[in-house]
């Protein structure tokens, strides 16, 4: 009985995480599902994400001069949040948004970058209206053979949370090809 109520509790905090909402029913055991559903919501409202990856696909003229220069590829992602009403000037940037943190991850060409969990900086947080956080993720080379970017690469920007468990895929080509 206890771990069918924790396997109910933990699909519950994963729903909730998910965005979906359920409406009890009776009245047994109400009390501790309404617990149940408060302690997911506080869990989903943190600063904290599971993760999840990029695949960056590389034309082969690109992956050819990776590989002949052992270069590597550079994942970089930046995190921002809205800023809440009477939010404190130091965290909100020129641009109005609160920065939330950086990732990067360096990997060899062909190679997935797996980022989780992700934190984002609970002070900064605090400051924002606790929507979505928004992502913008930025491709380019490890800079090993040539003082310069060598990759022309997409991009991602949008919201963090639909794109956990997830992966990414961002394509890139030599700079001129």
């Amino acid at each position: 009985m206890e771990t069918m109520r924790r396997g109910t509790l933990l699909v519950g905090m994963m729903l909730v995480a998910a965005g979906w909402t359920w409406q009890l029913v009776g009245t047994a055991g109400s009390a501790e599902a309404a617990k149940a559903e408060e302690s997911a919501q506080a869990a989903a409202a943190t600063a904290e994400y599971p993760g999840f990856s990029v695949n960056v696909t590389l034309s082969d003229k690109a992956m050819a001069k990776l590989v002949a220069g052992k270069e590597t590829v550079i994942v970089a992602g930046y995190l921002t949040g809205n800023p809440k009403p009477g939010a404190l000037k130091k965290y909100v940037d020129e641009m109005g948004e609160v920065g939330l943190g950086e990732i990067q991850m360096e990997v060899g060409p062909g190679v997935i970058a797996r980022f989780g969990p992700i934190t984002l900086k609970k002070d900064a947080f605090e400051q924002t209206d606790k929507k979505d956080a928004q992502l913008l993720i930025n491709v380019y080379s490890g800079r090993k053979s040539s003082s310069n970017n060598l990759l022309d690469c997409g991009m991602y920007e949008g919201p963090l949370k639909p794109i956990q468990g997830t992966t990414i895929p961002i394509a890139c080509k030599l700079i001129g090809e």
